[in-house]
């Protein structure tokens, strides 16, 4: 058999290879096929290099006579590259999902891109504004409060990205979500790790090119933030975000394979249009700040960076971008809450972090979920069995008749056979569930509001008439016909004049983070005259390891990183 025929063969199995992994042959084993197949393609090329080698003896001193061999050598290696790079071998957590959940699922996280990206171009004007740099005069130092407030806008910058970078974990096998028998969802799933890929991509190549110029930011930038979980080197290891190959391989197929999944997206798709409006201006950037490009690779040669970026690295943080369908025992379990169930009392403020999820993703700070304890109907009537209310009625006689279908859903039990004693907004909408399930979390604090017995009734039944609303994903306090988890507690305690939660403009949307009612606690304890008043703090480190602490540490957890966790366990 002529080489020719055997080159042609070997190019045969690396395109098998290729369609095999794309359109999943055998699954779930067409990984280990197309490997395979791959690896049989090197057989006839070895094959027709030997018989070349063979006919052509004596007249193979030139490289230009091996030009067909090396061509379809290098196609081979590029393919295994863009494998390797393009086709994470890891199994998405998508298939572990039922597929009536997954549209929910995608849509919710196409809102979270959108919260994050807006996010992180707010953080990248403010962080370049905060550096003294320009062309005409690069600084040549940085006074202690320019240094301060780079800082703190290169830490936020930091969580930002790290948030996409959450992101993209998730969805970076969503080849495995089917594109024949759901090309809808597939297509979704590629939007996301495709979107928050080219928003941090876009970020970072501004940021470079902007203030990768001067000498003294970048060494500030550079330094490590212990307090912020930020390692030396990081504004080097952005620039090798922008220049590795790899990432220059993935932006480039992904907008390719944009154009082709733009069919199966609606047509007036915000988030299409968004990823095209960041790549036109990355387009932009390489021919006009060239230089910015140029440099970046070789400084970070000189520089010899870090590898150490995002705490993702870390073995155990992958577990971020499969929590929501894989199950993970919480670190609180119901045995701690058996004695700190006792202590709570109706409008008390509960704030719970939960490592690893999703849902941390464009929520502000450590806290990321809020929700108001009302207590078992039992409890609520024992506890203002004192107030007097017309006719002699009890407190759940006022709630039977005011608010039927919340006092019907208080007289249930779950599963597990406990009663709701919780009012909170999730994702399904505004609830109530049982404090162990409330309470189902990594780390756990309860907050009491110094008022009287007759604010907190009034502050119940403000938050009452809210049950069944859906869950707001505009993540906007200026919108009440659906509420986030916050804004359920700050409508509730609307209605007294005890605590004052003031929702701040962030982003374009009015908003109240969990965090803030945290940061609130802290800086009015400062100050003496605090409205609130610590019940409990569960900090949990690992199943089973939980601490009580006190409230000094739980003024100083607010200021926590999104990864606390992984430096804790260490």
């Amino acid at each position: 058999m002529g080489y020719q025929r055997l080159l042609l063969i070997a190019t045969a199995f690396a395109i098998a290879a290729f369609l095999t992994l794309v359109v999943r042959i055998a699954h779930p084993h067409h990984r280990q096929l197309a490997l395979t197949i791959y690896g049989v393609g090197w057989i006839p090329f070895l094959l027709s290099v030997r018989q070349f080698w063979v006919t052509y003896s004596g007249h193979l001193d030139r490289i230009w006579v091996w030009r067909s061999h090396l061509a379809v050598a290098i196609g081979m290696l590029v393919l295994a590259w863009a494998f390797k790079v393009l086709i994470p071998v890891e199994r998405s957590p998508l298939l572990e999902m039922d597929l009536d959940q997954l549209p929910a699922t995608l849509e919710a996280d196409l809102q979270q891109l959108a919260l994050i990206d807006d996010k992180m171009q707010s953080l990248t004007t403010e962080l370049i504004d905060a550096a003294p740099v320009s062309k005409e005069s690069p600084a040549e130092a940085l006074s202690t409060e320019q240094g301060r407030q780079l800082r703190d806008s290169w830490s936020q910058f930091i969580e930002a990205s790290f948030e996409l970078e959450v992101l993209k974990a998730r969805y970076r096998a969503f080849y495995q979500v089917n594109g024949f028998t759901h090309p809808h969802p597939h297509a979704q799933a590629f939007l996301i790790a495709y979107g928050a890929f080219v928003s941090q991509y876009r970020a970072a190549a501004v940021v470079t090119t902007k203030l990768g110029q001067d000498g003294s930011v970048k060494k500030l930038l550079d330094d490590s933030n212990q307090r912020a979980g930020i390692p030396d080197g990081s504004f080097t290891r952005l620039q090798m975000l922008v220049t590795h190959p790899d990432e220059i391989l993935r932006l480039n197929a992904g907008r390719a394979y944009l154009q082709l999944m733009k069919t199966r997206l609606d047509k007036d798709d915000p988030s299409v249009a968004r990823t095209e409006t960041h790549l036109s201006e990355i387009t932009r950037m390489v021919f006009t700040e060239t230089a910015g490009f140029v440099n970046n690779p070789l400084d970070i040669l000189e520089n010899k960076a870090s590898h150490a970026w995002y705490p993702l690295q870390k073995g155990v943080a992958l577990s971020m971008a499969s929590v929501r369908t894989v199950t993970r025992d919480y670190f609180i379990s119901r045995q701690d809450l058996v004695e700190p169930a006792e202590k709570l009392l109706p409008g008390d403020i509960m704030l719970t972090r939960r490592e690893w999820h999703l849902t941390n993703l464009g929520i502000p700070g450590y806290w990321t979920h809020a929700a108001l304890h009302l207590g078992s109907l039992e409890a609520i009537d024992q506890y203002f069995s004192e107030l007097s209310f017309p006719d002699g009625k009890s407190a759940t006689e006022i709630i039977r008749e005011q608010y039927p279908t919340v006092y019907q859903a208080l007289q249930g039990v779950d599963e597990a056979g406990e009663v709701p004693s919780v009012i909170e907004a999730l994702r399904p909408g505004v609830i109530v569930q049982s404090l162990t399930r409330s309470a189902a979390a990594d780390s756990l604090a309860v907050l009491r509001p110094k008022i009287s017995m007759a604010d907190r009734w009034q502050v119940v039944l403000a938050a009452l008439p809210h049950f069944g609303k859906p869950y707001n994903y505009q993540f906007d306090f200026q919108i009440d016909s659906a509420l986030l988890c916050s804004q359920l507690v700050h409508k509730a305690y609307e209605a007294v004049p005890g605590l004052r939660l003031e929702p701040k403009m962030s982003g374009g949307r009015l908003l109240l983070s969990p965090n803030e009612i945290a940061i609130k606690y802290d800086n009015e304890m400062e100050n003496g005259n605090s409205e609130l008043e610590l019940v409990l703090f569960l900090d949990g480190t690992d199943v089973g390891q939980v601490a009580s602490r006190d409230a000094d540490e739980f003024r100083k957890s607010w200021s926590r990183p999104k990864w606390h966790i992984v430096f804790e366990g260490d």
